[in-house]
C-alpha cells in the first residue's frame, strides 16, 4: 500500500461501492469494505468521517470513536481483521449522507495522494505502530466528553487520522507530528476542563 499512488483514493472509492444502490448503509457494510485493507486506510479514513456532514449526527462523533478505539485496540494485540459489536454494526446511516461525505472526502484523499510517501519508515515500524495504538485510545477516551464543546471533536479525530496515514504510507515523519498533535491536544483539552 505504502508505495500505491492512489491508496487512500481506492479506500474512499470503495466505501462509495459498499453504499451506492440502498436508503441506508449499515457500519458494517462500512467496516466490511475497509477490512481487506487494513488497520491503516481504516485509521485514516474513519476518523475524517467526523468532519464530513455525518459530524453533525449527535452522538455520531462518540460511536466513531468507540469503533476507531476498538479497531486500535484489536491492531495493539495484532489481530489481522476487524470487529465491532452487533449493535455498531447494525447501525444505519442515511446513504445520501454517507455519500456526500465520501464525495467530500476524495478531493482530499487525492490531493494527500500526491503528498504523502514512505519517509523514516522505521518510526512507522512495529514499535511505532504500538505506541501510536496507546495514543489512539488514549484520544478516543477524549471525544465523548468534547462533544459538548462545538467542534472540539475534530482535534482528536484529525490526530488519529494523521496516525493512520501515517500507517498506511509508512510516514515515520507523518506518525511524529502525529505524536506531537497528540500532545497538543491533550494540552488543550486539559487547559479547556482545568479552567486554564
Amino acid at each position: 500500500m505504502a508505495d500505491d499512488s492512489t491508496a487512500l483514493t481506492d479506500v474512499v472509492d470503495e466505501l462509495k461501492d459498499a453504499s451506492k444502490g440502498k436508503d441506508t448503509v449499515e457500519v458494517g457494510q462500512l467496516i466490511d469494505a475497509l477490512d481487506q485493507r487494513g488497520y491503516g486506510p481504516a485509521l485514516a479514513v474513519l476518523p475524517l468521517m467526523e468532519l464530513t456532514p455525518l459530524g453533525g449526527i449527535p452522538g455520531f462523533p462518540t460511536a466513531l470513536a468507540l469503533l476507531v478505539c476498538i479497531l486500535a485496540l484489536r491492531m495493539l494485540l495484532g489481530y489481522e481483521h476487524f470487529w465491532a459489536p452487533n449493535w455498531l454494526r447494525k447501525r444505519s446511516l442515511d446513504t445520501d449522507k454517507v455519500l456526500k461525505s465520501v464525495e467530500w472526502l476524495r478531493p482530499v484523499s487525492q490531493w494527500i495522494d500526491d503528498k504523502l510517501h514512505a519517509r523514516l519508515a522505521r518510526i512507522a515500524g512495529p514499535t511505532g505502530q504500538k505506541v501510536a495504538c496507546v495514543v489512539i485510545l488514549c484520544l478516543c477516551f477524549a471525544v465523548p466528553p468534547l462533544e459538548v464543546v462545538p467542534f472540539a471533536t475534530s482535534a482528536p479525530m484529525i490526530v488519529i487520522s494523521i496516525f493512520g496515514l501515517a500507517l498506511l504510507y509508512r510516514d515515520g515523519l507523518l506518525m511524529l507530528l502525529g505524536f506531537i498533535g497528540a500532545g497538543i491536544a491533550a494540552f488543550a483539552g486539559a487547559s479547556y476542563f482545568l479552567g486554564g
